[in-house]
């Protein structure tokens, strides 16, 4: 069907059309040799990955081959590999480069968390959030008892004046992460917002 859907705005199939917003007549070739330069560090990474998981959970859970159970990785999304950090540490009694308990200690809150990440963006220039951004958005699970998908994302309101953020904050470094993921978002919307609609997106998926 994504063939077809292609075919129909003018691509030879949906591979084609999906590199089309690069901009790039080379673009696949480029992505090629880029992959290729990192396989070789990646396939180890992976090998490392593994082992440590073979050993934590046994032969029966994790083959000393194959690929890894992504239900192990500790990101639903089997992003990222950060949130099993005490099973992969290759010097467990190195101190830790995680600042989650650094946070706690320092009794930091969602909204500090945001406060922090446009801070960051200010000092680069950016604008500071509006108003209405901190008045709007959601930065924690609501006690209310409401149902909220607690997915982060961020949203134009395509109004020029009204951008928010849903996210069911808890102050550790992941989400840290991921509240700044955000605010680039925002920050990006505060730049298009006297852009016509057409215009109010990256220049390209990688800009995400």
């Amino acid at each position: 069907m994504y063939n077809e859907a292609a075919a129909l705005n003018g691509f030879k199939d949906a591979s084609i059309m999906k590199v089309d917003p690069y901009e790039s007549d080379t673009f696949q070739e480029e992505m090629e040799e880029t992959w290729l330069g990192l396989k070789p560090l990646y396939e180890q990474l992976h090998a490392y990955v593994r082992s440590k998981l073979h050993g934590f959970y046994g032969e029966d859970i994790v083959k000393n081959s194959g690929p890894l159970p992504a239900h192990l990785l500790g990101n639903m999304w089997a992003q990222s590999w950060s949130n099993i950090a005490d099973i992969l540490k290759p010097y467990p009694n190195k101190p830790s480069i995680n600042v989650t308990g650094e946070m706690i200690k320092q009794g930091w809150t969602p909204t500090k968390m945001f406060q922090k990440a446009d801070d960051f963006f200010q000092s680069m220039g950016l604008d500071k959030m509006p108003d209405k951004f901190w008045s709007g958005s959601i930065l924690e699970k609501p006690a209310d008892g409401r149902e909220l998908t607690c997915h982060a994302s961020a949203w134009d309101f395509y109004n020029g004046e009204d951008f928010r953020i849903k996210q069911c904050t808890r102050v550790n470094q992941e989400d840290f992460v991921t509240v700044n993921h955000e605010m680039g978002h925002i920050q990006y919307y505060l730049q298009y917002k006297n852009q016509s609609y057409f215009y109010r997106s990256g220049a390209n998926p990688g800009f995400h």
